[in-house]
């Protein structure tokens, strides 16, 4: 099988090598304050990840091993640094994930995301094979960052 065509793109390699793209979405960044942020000045505000469109059209069977071909820069970085798959919280009209918070009293916190955790090992030249043995029913994404923007 060929690498996925562009950076960034995944696609499902299924038990039977049968191959199916992922979803491709945009992604916008809200932020959002508590009631009683606005009432008193005083709670948190939290910074969501946001897709439009409460489910994908591309559907897996849960709890059994899932295998996605992730196309990357190259396959140089640890894939752990720069793929990342999280569950989303979904509504009927969005799926979203938690990036940070920060509270008057409690501080801040960032990285908040549902972490699903994989096996990876480099596919061919420039992509990584992923393996996630089971995951529960939900909405899930493959975030994948440039490696040479972490380095700065």
């Amino acid at each position: 099988m060929d690498e996925p065509e562009y950076i960034g793109e995944a696609v499902n390699v299924s038990q039977e090598n049968a191959i199916t793209p992922l979803e491709k979405q945009s992604v916008k960044i809200q932020a959002k304050a508590g009631a009683s942020m606005y009432l008193t000045g005083i709670g948190k505000v939290k910074s969501k990840m946001v897709i439009e469109g409460g489910s994908s059209p591309v559907k897996f069977k849960t709890g059994i091993p899932l295998t996605f071909i992730v196309k990357s820069f190259d396959n140089k970085s640890d894939p752990l640094s720069i793929i990342s798959i999280v569950k989303f919280e979904t509504t009927k009209k969005q799926r979203k994930s938690e990036l940070s918070s920060i509270g008057t009293f409690s501080g801040g916190s960032s990285n908040n995301q549902d972490y699903v955790a994989y096996k990876s090992k480099k596919y061919k030249d420039s992509s990584y094979e992923i393996r996630i043995d089971s995951v529960e029913a939900g909405e899930y994404g493959i975030i994948v960052s440039n490696p040479n923007a972490l380095a700065n």
